[in-house]
């Protein structure tokens, strides 16, 4: 599922997972800390992708976490993909799509 987005619109939740062990590929990861460094944002028109701004992400439950984008993760229209990878869970992506904050 696309998950629409605010341009420039700071404070958007954002549900990323199921992250799950790397191992076994089944358990849910309940305890993963995820800082910013690990979440990678890549915006339409991109040649790269880049640390999402600040603030990581926080378990929810059953192996999903959330991340809260700020304006400038969000300033760009179009899609966007988040990236996350993290020693001991599988990696996992999500994708989005900013419209514009009047939408």
């Amino acid at each position: 599922m696309t998950i629409p987005l605010r341009q420039s619109t700071a404070s958007q939740e954002v549900m990323l997972g199921y992250f799950v062990d790397s191992t076994d590929g089944n358990t849910e990861e309940t305890g993963l800390t995820i800082a910013n460094t690990d979440i990678l944002i890549w915006k339409h028109g991109a040649t790269t992708r880049a640390a999402k701004t600040s603030g990581g992400a926080t378990h929810e439950a059953n192996g999903c976490y959330y991340c809260t984008l700020d304006a400038t993760d969000t300033n760009t229209l179009g899609g966007l993909v988040i990236f996350v990878h993290v020693t001991g869970a599988l990696a996992v992506k999500q994708e989005c799509f900013v419209y514009p904050a009047q939408v």
